[in-house]
């Protein structure tokens, strides 16, 4: 395996578990409100819609979270911002608002709430699910949550990112939520960036930051989408390259418009220390640092 003084690339991790702040010298590129999500073993729709749930598991959650499913969800994902925030210091810490397709949600106790789908992949996840009224209370969970982050001990660092987000209809309306929640745009330093993972994002990345204060260039799920794979299929990993062409086309076509605007960019590669093609040309096109896990 590559490892960073190899390669000449700095590798920061990305945070999908609790367990990751207890490692000396933990950079941290991105936190994945998903897998956070994920190791609390909530269904968000269980957390802000528990009445809707059966009789007994609805007795089991109240049980569990000692009568306020809402307040537990919102209290235990806080507390893992706070100390990711003060693991970070001084550096931002990106935080990837929830965008997992249904698939992926299931096995979360309460999942039940949430419909079937016949293409989860490509379903109602990342802005078209805040904005659906019939489960808005969830993403106001969230957005509870990253309120009581930065609010407590001065925890401006954290930034949030936005994932899924198809269009420019999508982008001005997710800067609208967030405000109806108190969370501005540029208020007390508040800085929103676009998760750019669908071909869109960043064919048409330089008007997208119209709405964002930076890029977070997730090269894999380019790969998924610009390609047609399905990451979680194991007949298809053959297929996953993101040395592609096509995507080292999209990604440039990404990093030059945030060279044009002037804003702030990461990248984001799972597969990263396995492409050492990807590796020379992330250097040669001025990316020093990777986000992977």
């Amino acid at each position: 395996m590559t490892n960073s003084t190899q390669s000449g690339l700095h590798f920061t991790e990305l945070l999908k578990s609790s367990s990751q702040l207890d490692k000396a010298g933990l950079e941290i590129g991105l936190v994945s409100m998903d897998d956070l999500i994920q190791e609390l073993n909530i269904h968000p729709y269980a957390a802000a819609y528990a009445a809707d749930l059966a009789e007994e598991p609805q007795k089991q959650l109240l049980e569990r979270c000692n009568g306020n499913p809402a307040e537990y969800f919102v209290s235990a994902l806080t507390q893992q911002l706070i100390t990711a925030a003060k693991v970070a210091g001084d550096a931002p810490l990106r935080v990837r608002l929830s965008g997992a397709d249904s698939h992926q949600r299931q096995s979360l106790f309460g999942s039940e709430l949430e419909n079937d789908e016949i293409n989860p992949l490509i379903g109602l996840r990342g802005v078209s699910r805040y904005a659906d009224k019939s489960v808005r209370k969830s993403f106001e969970l969230e957005c509870e949550v990253i309120k009581r982050a930065r609010d407590a001990e001065g925890m401006t660092n954290i930034e949030l990112v936005i994932p899924f987000v198809r269009t420019f209809s999508e982008a001005a309306t997710i800067i609208d939520l967030l405000a109806e929640q108190g969370l501005c745009r540029g208020a007390h330093g508040l800085k929103v960036n676009l998760m750019a993972e669908l071909p869109a994002n960043a064919l048409l990345a330089e008007k997208f930051l119209q709405y964002f204060d930076g890029l977070v260039i997730d090269i894999d799920q380019l790969a998924q989408f610009s390609l047609g794979l399905d990451q979680t299929h194991p007949s298809l990993e053959y297929l996953h390259d993101d040395q592609n062409e096509a995507i080292l086309l999209l990604v440039r076509q990404a990093l030059k418009a945030v060279s044009t605007t002037g804003k702030t960019c990461a990248v984001v590669s799972h597969y990263i220390n396995n492409a050492p093609k990807l590796q020379r040309w992330l250097l040669d096109h001025n990316v020093e640092t990777v986000i992977t896990q």
